[in-house]
């Protein structure tokens, strides 16, 4: 469906409308719009647009991701008809969609329709549609309906993959809405809490015919009356800008009461703006971001269609990140969907941070920060459950109380404490920046303390155990002492005792004894003679996989039961292989092999996580074939539904991530060698004859070669991050 280009992807035709609202999602880590129209009958709960941290209360202390008004709202009447061709394209390089199809109606009369928009890298706030309509066999007359929609509602999705919610809920109200001569203007508020309120302004030019107030409840509009003439383009432009108050936010106005005012404000950045020149801009801005993000291959043959997937996988991290703001991290899908209520979870810790770590070093700096800013909301969820510290939640989405209502996840899936120390501490080593270890150090103390009391001390054995865990191989069912979060959950405490005695964080003699004591003492299964280590206590004890997956590619807890999963050796998602290529230094050589044998025939990867994961730790461990084969899984995962969700649920950004890791961690082998340098172990999979790309470390920018000569690293000396 998807043709590939090296900065493009298009598609003809109009299957599939879903996937392709996703696959066409815009953003610039401020707003994000999925690509669903009001004129080709997209329900008020389809056409979504989201604000980075644009959270409101559903429930009691329950909050979903709100859809905006519609901003890009739209009707166009040329009369009963069906198009003769249709066709959609989204320019990597400069965040341009386009769409360009012929209408013809009952009468015979064709229409060329050419749809452009983009959300503006250079200015958050900023974003802009072009209609042009060109009679193309006739001349005749054409209405376009033009304005802001503030009738759009949320569809909450519940945390249970396996249910389905089909009750819609409204969670802004439009407060004011205003048209003038050649503008419209919305401001909504959060209904529930009042903290979000959102105004909207949009300047409308048309380049032919008149125009008058259309305006509707909640949806301020201008109706244009376009006259066509044979073989004449007309241009309608509609610039927005959009600007939002958080009321709990250090950056918002001092009450809700001073956005009104904020629009007198708005008006003047959308007149004598055209979308020509704020494509140009936002172009300018998006090439900066490139210049540091991309990665180049070259290809035995003439194939295209990995460096345009990797661009397109680099292109959603780029545009959902929140830059210059860390008060708000990236949802499991970004700004691309609100699955999972737009919360965060593990996955911008272990799966993204990398890429902004080696890429953008102060956009990895904000979400450090936000883990960091959001330590007293963790130890709010560890004193909930009785326990002393700071408990990172499962989810979150306002600061850091914990947003999963399901008890075995968001009680148990609590290697995320665990996750966050170490993707602080990676931080830290490669960026070497020195202005937040004390923060840092608080942060390891406090959750060691967590751990300090999670830890169950067994005193029959001298041991201690961690009890009604679940790992992240989801199937494993609520277990006993999972290697994952023991293992890392010891690296979280070594930090704490590192920090202490570095001065940077304070704790007592008893507690640093008990960190110790758990470090040396808590269980872990070994299988000595396989040279193994168990993926928790239960897992010998279950009975081999009797089942199998569906053909479709859809998760097997479509097909069977969690309770009947859990009682057999099958896994979700990459677990120890994962930690394999996160902790390598606990391993053997001998042991990595092991795990890898063991575990990878009885992963089903029904987790978009689990193949990016994969390939990195066969391409470190020198399966070629392998590495090739799941990078390609990782890669395509969206571009060509692999999940099976993507349209109803949008981008997998995890699985992006770990894409880019399979690439740079695993084909080039990326690490920082003894000394702190940068080192490669290429890997090149035996069809890529060249790969580069840029990082940076300490605040240096390198690049990395690897061609038939082997791999080599530059540095950059008048490019610092």
């Amino acid at each position: 469906m998807i043709q590939y280009e090296p900065w493009k992807i298009r598609c003809e035709g109009r299957e599939d409308p879903k996937f392709l609202e996703t696959i066409f999602s815009q953003a610039n880590g401020y707003l994000g719009s999925r690509c669903a129209f009001y004129m080709d009958g997209a329900k008020a709960h389809e056409r979504c647009n989201y604000l980075a941290g644009g959270f409101e209360y559903i429930g009691p202390g329950v909050t979903d991701m709100v859809n905006l008004s519609d901003l890009f709202h739209f009707q166009l009447s040329l009369g009963t008809g069906d198009y003769l061709s249709f066709s959609q394209s989204l320019d990597m390089g400069n965040g341009l969609f386009e769409r360009k199809s012929v209408w013809k109606d009952k009468e015979g009369r064709e229409t060329q329709i050419d749809i452009s928009r983009f959300i503006s890298m250079d200015n958050k706030h900023v974003s802009a549609l072009s209609l042009e309509l060109t009679a193309l066999n006739y001349s005749g007359n054409a209405a376009v309906f033009m304005g802001i929609d503030g009738k759009t509602v949320n569809l909450p999705v519940d945390d249970d993959q396996t249910k389905e919610n089909l009750d819609t809920v409204s969670l802004l109200s439009v407060s004011e809405t205003e048209t003038g001569e050649d503008y419209c203007f919305l401001k909504a508020d959060s209904k529930a809490s009042g903290r979000l309120h959102v105004a909207m302004t949009a300047r409308i030019f048309q380049s032919k015919g008149t125009a008058k107030d259309a305006s509707v409840t909640d949806c301020p509009a201008k109706e244009l009356n376009i006259p066509l003439v044979k073989g004449e383009m007309v241009r309608i432009e509609k610039i927005l800008y959009t600007e939002a108050v958080f009321k709990d936010s250090e950056a918002a106005s001092k009450d809700s009461e001073a956005l009104p005012e904020v629009r007198q404000d708005l008006r003047p950045h959308v007149i004598n703006h055209s979308f020509a020149k704020l494509l140009k801009d936002s172009e300018g801005a998006w090439k900066s971001r490139w210049d540091q993000a991309d990665i180049q291959i070259t290809q035995k043959g003439k194939d295209s269609s990995i460096q345009s997937a990797l661009r397109y996988n680099l292109f959603q991290l780029i545009q959902n990140c929140p830059y210059d703001n860390p008060m708000v991290s990236i949802g499991a899908r970004g700004l691309t969907h609100g699955r999972y209520k737009g919360c965060c979870f593990w996955d911008t810790d272990i799966f993204l941070l990398p890429f902004y770590l080696y890429t953008d070093p102060q956009a990895a700096r904000d979400l450090i920060l936000f883990r960091l800013n959001t330590l007293p909301d963790a130890k709010k969820n560890a004193k909930a459950l009785n326990l002393p510290g700071a408990r990172y939640p499962w989810m979150c989405s306002i600061g850091g109380i914990e947003q999963c209502q399901s008890w075995d996840i968001g009680r148990c899936e609590i290697h995320i404490t665990a996750d966050v120390a170490y993707a602080v501490e990676n931080y830290l080593k490669v960026s070497g920046d020195g202005t937040l270890e004390r923060q840092s150090a608080q942060l390891y103390v406090e959750t060691a303390r967590y751990w300090a009391g999670r830890f169950s001390y067994d005193q029959r054995k001298d041991v201690y155990n961690l009890l009604f865990v679940k790992g992240p191989d989801e199937y494993c069912g609520v277990s006993g002492n999972n290697a994952y979060t023991v293992l890392l959950a010891r690296h979280n405490l070594r930090l704490a005792l590192e920090a202490v005695q570095r001065k940077d964080a304070e704790a007592s003699a008893s507690e640093m004894k008990r960190w110790q004591d758990i470090i040396e003492k808590s269980q872990v299964e070994y299988d000595s003679d396989r040279d193994l280590y168990i993926q928790d206590d239960n897992f010998l004890r279950l009975e081999a996989f009797p089942g199998r997956k569906t053909g479709d590619g859809s998760a097997a807890y479509h097909q069977y039961d969690f309770d009947w999963l859990q009682r057999y050796q099958v896994i979700k998602q990459a677990d120890l292989i994962l930690l394999m290529v996160l902790k390598p230094e606990v391993f053997t050589k001998r042991q990595k092999k092991a795990i890898w044998d063991f575990y990878e025939p009885l992963t089903l990867h029904d987790s978009s996580l689990s193949f990016g994961i994969h390939a990195w730790a066969a391409a470190y461990l020198g399966l070629e074939q392998k590495a090739s084969e799941y990078f390609d899984k990782s890669l395509f995962l969206d571009l060509e539904d692999r999940m099976k969700n993507t349209g109803r649920e949008g981008i997998h950004l995890a699985a992006v991530g770990a894409t880019w890791q399979a690439v740079v961690f695993g084909f080039a082998g990326l690490s920082l060698g003894k000394s702190g340098k940068p080192e490669l172990s290429p890997r090149l999979p035996k069809d890529w004859e060249r790969l580069s790309f840029h990082f940076y470390i300490k605040g240096k920018r390198y690049l990395a070669v690897i061609d038939e000569k082997g791999g080599r690293i530059e540095k950059e000396e008048n490019k610092k991050s």
